[in-house]
């Protein structure tokens, strides 16, 4: 149900239950996941409260049921196909949304990882967009909106999700970060020796969501490191004020956006089924190797 997410998303359900209220429904929404673990499920709770908020209780039910089952012919998926979101896949949804719905009065398409679109195949999906049926709805996911195409954006309803970072990484989970940071700082790539207790001891290597919240995190605290090395000291991470102002003396500026590049380009790596074990071994050395001496 929609309504379990009134709470943790109180933006995006606000808007989203506004459209359905107001009957208004956008042709395209754009969802910006903002790394939400629970990003999909909103979605699928948005569509199934679209489908069934005129329809009576047995009914609605009934229909819910389907939609979890994969059951109702008038919803469609799209995921990338290996790395990217192919050109075909598009056009195959074009043709299969030319005709009269089976069922309803929407025909539903949801594009996963929608920024893993090359340029003909974006161009592809713009025209899509462009000249919406009135009962066809759109909902593009990203984990990476600036990768979007601008001219898609501005065809969309864009509504972003809170990040749960904070109701699943706690503050044991902060320190776990900061342990790891301060460790690579400290021992460069001799931290891969380390891994064990400080990592896969507290976050089990099948959690990839925990992981993507992970590097969140250290992402976080070096643009804190990085504002504290540029005389800015307003920083989220407020209590580590101190650990964070030794290690921005032991690094340029240069080196601190070097590092957050890094992180961020192996973060982007996690969906597609890299083992942690070998991305956190990446990591270390890729950090480690930049090593400028040590403190403790």
């Amino acid at each position: 149900m929609l309504d379990d997410y009134k709470v943790k998303q109180p933006v995006a359900y606000n808007i989203m239950m506004g459209e359905i209220k107001n009957k208004h429904i956008s042709h395209a929404y754009l969802i910006d996941e903002n790394n939400n673990s629970e990003a999909f499920n909103i979605v699928m709770a948005f569509i199934k409260e679209v489908l069934t908020s005129d329809e009576p209780d047995e009914q609605s039910k009934i229909l819910r049921e389907r939609i979890d089952s994969g059951n109702y012919p008038e919803i469609r998926i799209i995921e990338p196909d290996g790395m990217l979101i192919k050109k075909q896949q598009i056009l195959d949804l074009q043709q299969d949304f030319s005709r009269v719905a089976v069922e309803g009065s929407k025909r539903i398409y949801i594009i996963r990882d929608a920024d893993k679109m090359r340029s003909e195949t974006a161009n592809s999906m713009l025209k899509f967009l462009e000249e919406p049926d009135n009962d066809i709805m759109a909902i593009l996911m990203t984990n990476n909106f600036n990768n979007l195409l601008s001219t898609i954006v501005s065809r969309c309803q864009v509504i972003r999700l809170n990040n749960d970072g904070e109701s699943i990484a706690n503050d044991e989970f902060n320190e776990v970060a900061l342990n790891f940071i301060k460790s690579i700082e400290n021992n460069g790539i001799k931290t891969i020796m380390r891994e064990q207790e400080l990592l896969f001891d507290m976050i089990s290597t099948k959690e990839r969501e925990k992981y993507i919240l992970f590097f969140d995190k250290i992402v976080d605290m070096y643009y804190d490191i990085l504002k504290i090395s540029g005389g800015i000291n307003q920083i989220k991470y407020e209590r580590f004020l101190d650990d964070f102002m030794v290690i921005a003396k032991k690094n340029s500026t240069e080196i601190l956006l070097k590092k957050i590049n890094i992180i961020m380009n192996l973060k982007d790596t996690i969906k597609y089924n890299v083992g942690i074990n070998l991305l956190i071994d990446n990591l270390i050395v890729s950090i480690g190797g930049m090593y400028e001496g040590s403190w403790s």
